[in-house]
């Protein structure tokens, strides 16, 4: 059996299993539920599942002999193009169902609760943790330290500054001034048009040597998500607690009123 052909068949929607199935009878041409089993490596019973289900795909057909003998035929490998064309309309179906009942779960899911606490690591999972700030319903609140940090951050931040830009979601940063923050500043934004300049909004803390940060922490809705980029601890973290972010966003407020807006985009 073709192991290439056989994952891009899994890439396609179909399962392991209905992909080796699938695959043993375009090569037998037509055969047994036994025989198709068989040449895939599975028990009877699970082929006959996995064969009752390609029939309803419109992969696979049921054709009975004469002597009522019970074989399986495979349809033409172009209804594979069908069998994605349903499978799209059935996600886009979903996708209008989920969009009615999204209030009520987000009635079920906003409770006062105790905070919740995420913590990811990896750079995958650290990445897809920080990209929530992209679902902000309001202005994101950020401090941002990048001396030490912008080699891990440029990458993710250009991803998710590009996205927030997208959905028109304004942010305010209190930047801890440094060489590379001005860089990461002049090439993101001053070098941009108006509207991306308008959109992100920065002012500068002085440089103090008294605070070790390296990272960044953004306040939105109900969560504090920070990024701490330091190779000992290279995290990302989610706290939601409308009453932490609130507490975190009026100081946000008061550092913002005495820092020095000179070369704020």
């Amino acid at each position: 059996m073709n192991h290439q052909i056989l994952e891009e068949l899994q890439s396609l929607g179909l399962s392991e299993n209905e992909a080796r199935i699938y695959m043993s009878l375009l090569e037998l041409g037509k055969g047994t539920v036994t025989q198709i089993s068989k040449r895939a490596g599975l028990n009877r019973t699970t082929g006959y599942d996995i064969l009752e289900r390609l029939g309803l795909q419109g992969l696979v057909n049921l054709s009975i002999s004469e002597k009522k003998k019970r074989f399986y035929i495979p349809e033409p490998p172009h209804r594979l193009r069908q069998f994605l064309e349903n499978k799209k309309r059935q996600a886009e179906r979903r996708l209008v169902d989920l969009k009615g009942l999204l209030p009520e779960l987000q009635t079920l899911y906003e409770t006062d609760l105790k905070p919740i606490i995420k913590i990811a690591e990896g750079k995958e999972a650290m990445q897809q943790l920080y990209m929530n700030v992209t679902e902000s319903k309001s202005t994101v609140y950020s401090i941002l330290n990048l001396k030490g940090y912008a080699e891990a951050f440029d990458e993710m931040g250009t991803v998710q500054s590009e996205e927030r830009f997208r959905k028109g979601i304004k942010e305010k940063v209190l930047a801890i001034d440094s060489d590379v923050a001005r860089w990461w500043h002049d090439k993101t934004y001053l070098k941009q048009d108006k509207a991306r300049k308008e959109n992100t909004t920065y002012n500068w803390l002085p440089w103090d040597d008294r605070y070790n940060t390296a990272g960044e922490v953004n306040i939105f809705d109900d969560k504090v998500i920070g990024v701490l980029s330091k190779p000992e601890e290279s995290i990302t973290f989610e706290i939601q607690s409308q009453t932490f972010a609130d507490f975190l966003k009026l100081v946000f407020e008061m550092a913002w009123k005495n820092s020095n807006k000179e070369k704020s985009s």
